[in-house]
Formats: C-alpha cells, structure tokens, sequence
C-alpha cells in the first residue's frame, strides 16, 4: 500500500511538470495569422483635410487638447479628433516637412526648410512665438524627453546639384545668441551683441561640405532655451528618426545600411556644459528675449554669425573622448538592407526597422542583434507601436496601400494578424495609446495622378480613422 501511494504522487508531480511545461511552450507558439484582437479592423471614419496638391508631410497627438496637429505642403493645422473639424491653423508659416511637441503641453516645433530653422509654437494659441536656426534643408524634427533636446535632420543636398554649391559658397545664418530686445516703440532693430564663439569639436572640419560626399547634418537644440548646441554630422541621406522617450534616439540610414543610435542624455550633458563655459547669461537665452519681446528672432543678414561647434561622427568615424558611449552603429544584415521607417518598444527594449522586399526587422534596442523578421506589405513607410494592446502598425504605399497589423505575444513572439487595405500612397502614421484607434493619411489619387470617380479632388490627401 505504502509503495501503491508513493508511486502515484511520484505520477502526479509528473503529470504536474508535464503540463507545466506544455503550458510555457503554448506561451511561445506563434499565434495564427487568422486570429484577430477582438474584431477585425476596419475604416470607421475618413476625413478629407488636404486640398488639390496638397500632401500630408508629418503628424502628431496633443493628447491634452484632444487634437492632430498636422503639417502639409500647404499649411499647418490642428484637427479635433473626434470630429475631424479643423479647430485652427498656423499663420506664420505656409508649410512644414518636420513636427513635434514638447513633453510640458506648452510649445511645438516646426521645421522650415525656406528660411533653414524651426518655428516654435505656443500649442494653446496655435501662433508662432520663436524661431531657431538650423543647418540647411530641414526636415523631420524629434523631442526627446528624458534629455529635453530637439534634434532637427537636415539632409545636405547632394554632391554637383545646385542646392550643394550653395550650401558651400553661403553658410547658414545662426540667431540664437545674446541680443538685446526689441524696442517696442520704434520697432527698430538694434545692433545685435557680439557672442563669444562656442568651442569647436577637435574633429570638426571647416565647412561641412568639405568632402565630396553625401552626408546628413542633425542640428541639437535645447529646448529650455532655444539655443542651438551642436551639429553632428552623419554619413548617407537619413530617412527617419525615433524615440521613446527613455533618453536613446535611432536614425535609419538606408544608403549606408545601417541604424545609428545615439544617447541623447550623454550629449545634452556634455553640450550644455560647453555652451555654459561661454559665460553668455541665462537671461539672455533666445527663448528668453523672443518670449519677453513678444517677436521671434526674423532671418536676415543683419543677424550675427556665431561659430556652432561640428561633431564630424561620418567618414572613418574615429573615436574620441566625447564620441565614446555617446553613439552605436547597427549594420544591418542582408535581409534589412535598406532600413526605413523605425518604432520602438521600450518595455521589451525592441527596435521594429521597416526594409525592403515588404519585411519588418525586430532588433535588440541594446546591442542592435536581429531577433526575428515578419512580413509586412509593398514599400512600408511608417510603423506605429501600441505598447498597452502589444500591436504594431505597418503602412504600406505601395499597390493601392495597406495596414499590416502586427500582434505581439511576448517579447519575441510576434504574427501578423490582418491586412488592411487602405488607399492609394498610404504613409503618415500615428497610434492613439488612449483610444487604441489608428489615424492613417493617404492620397485620393491613384499613382498616375488620375482622378478616381469617388475623389472630391485630383489630388490631395486624407485622414483614415481606423479600429475596430
């Protein structure tokens, strides 16, 4: 009897572990390409904002006024989301290729590649309050918050076109230095101080363009005081930057096939600490005279040039004493070589890289090491990541434009669970966290730019609402 019983809880820890261990495998299966959250997606709402050649460039969420901010070729608006109603719009600038908003509800950034800076905007008013110099040409403008800089991509033009030999015969003006404000009486415009030049990077190159070569500048700004820091220089054309807001940004750069990820808290540190060396008083900041006088520094040549310290992290990429930590290079293998458009999860520490031949890379955040590829559609232009429904978003362009959408299971498990189809140049991308729901811009014309029987306009663009 007693051997009876002891066989028989020896078959019952057994059968304990047997199932146990089922159930952890069951836990990594991969899920069914058939199995959808709940119900399947689908266009609840499309909302027609851009008009005839009007494009959509970048979009993002003011998720205390409940409200899009978006920026075309042709204006800058803000768009209730619930509604779709435009509730205002931008006046001091006709369009803008880069947006983002600071982490305090209070100010927006806006790039201007005419004049070569950043507008910055009071997001209660939707009005101009500042202006921030930059290098030429910029483009996708990112805040990041655990830092509090602003990095503005500016993608130099390339070598033999008319837009590189102006760059090197005319350097780009800087305004952000110690000025005296503006009279309010006469609205004259005083002799601006002298500012003591800032230190130069023991690397850096007098001028940029230099070399023959393609590159991308990446201005940093401080966003307490508007002041530009820096301009790091990088090899290749850019095509996206990302942040979730942990103090790391990464930047694609298709051309060189790789993923550069910089520590944004490193260099603000540092950068901060030169600018401070320069003895120019706090009260003289450019967010501090261009709040105080009520008018934004204006571009012209009567603005003073003042020397920008270069860190020149292209070319040999040697390493120094400032580069050390501060910056990581990710090559890509084979199967991502041309990584595109870029989301993050910050729990899991997992880069989603889009590539060509309608693949989705999932990276290690940390060392840059592949974990698995996923289908995604034809020419992905943007991924969004929903951190609290474990959901990845792909806008697909290409063919008459889709949404992949991607169920994350465990940190390294991952399926695609529908396929959306959209519309024509699916590309602007954005996940609402609160809602769940999706806000996908699209064109109304087909590639060819024939008008379609259901368009209102040849061409234009549109918002698609999306859940389900």
């Amino acid at each position: 009897m007693r051997h009876y019983l002891r066989d028989r809880s020896c078959m019952k820890k057994t059968l304990f572990l047997f199932l146990l261990n089922c159930s952890v495998l069951a836990a990594q299966i991969m899920p069914a390409p058939t199995e959808l959250p709940g119900d399947p997606f689908f266009i609840k709402q499309a909302w027609h904002v851009g008009g005839n050649g009007d494009s959509l460039n970048a979009m993002v969420l003011d998720p205390v006024r409940l409200q899009l901010v978006l920026a075309s070729r042709n204006a800058v608006v803000a768009e209730d989301v619930k509604s779709g109603v435009v509730t205002g719009k931008i006046s001091e600038t006709q369009g803008a290729f880069g947006i983002a908003l600071d982490n305090t509800n209070e100010f927006g950034y806006l790039s201007d590649s005419l004049y070569n800076h950043v507008v910055v905007f009071d997001q209660r008013a939707l009005r101009a309050v500042g202006r921030i110099h930059t290098a030429p040409n910029p483009t996708t403008v990112l805040f990041e918050a655990a830092s509090g800089l602003i990095f503005v991509v500016c993608n130099v033009p390339a070598p033999g076109s008319r837009g590189y030999l102006n760059f090197t015969e005319r350097p780009w003006m800087r305004t952000d230095v110690a000025v005296p404000p503006l009279s309010r009486s006469t609205q004259a415009r005083p002799t601006p101080r002298a500012a003591p030049a800032r230190p130069t990077a023991h690397n850096s190159q007098s001028g940029m363009a230099a070399k023959d070569e393609n590159f991308s500048v990446v201005t940093v700004i401080d966003a307490n005081t508007w002041r530009d820091l820096a301009d790091i220089k990088l090899p290749g054309h850019i095509a996206f930057v990302q942040t979730a807001g942990d103090g790391k940004i990464y930047v694609s750069i298709p051309d060189h096939k790789e993923i550069v990820r910089l520590d944004a808290e490193m260099l603000g540190e540092k950068l901060r600490r030169e600018v401070a060396d320069t003895g120019i008083p706090p009260e003289h900041t450019p967010k501090e005279v261009q709040l105080r006088t009520g008018q934004p520094f204006a571009p012209g040549p009567d603005w003073p040039r003042v020397s920008v310290q270069t860190l020149d992290w292209s070319g040999s990429r040697k390493s120094d004493e400032f580069r050390d930590g501060a910056i990581l290079i990710f090559p890509m293998d084979r199967d991502c070589s041309e990584p595109n458009a870029l989301a993050i999860d910050i729990r899991h520490v997992k880069l989603f890289v889009s590539c060509e031949k309608m693949r989705m890379s999932v990276l290690d955040a940390n060392t840059g090491q592949l974990v698995t590829t996923l289908p995604t559609g034809p020419a992905t232009n943007a991924l969004a990541y929903d951190a609290d429904r474990g959901l990845i978003y792909a806008a697909n362009s290409g063919g008459n434009g889709s949404l992949t959408i991607i169920r994350q299971h465990i940190s390294d498990s991952y399926a695609v669970i529908q396929n959306l189809p959209t519309d024509h140049w699916a590309r602007a991308l954005l996940s609402d966290p609160g809602t769940g729901l999706v806000y996908l811009a699209t064109d109304y014309s087909d590639p060819e730019g024939k008008k379609l029987p259901s368009d209102p306009a040849p061409r234009g663009f549109q918002l698609l609402v999306i859940g389900h």
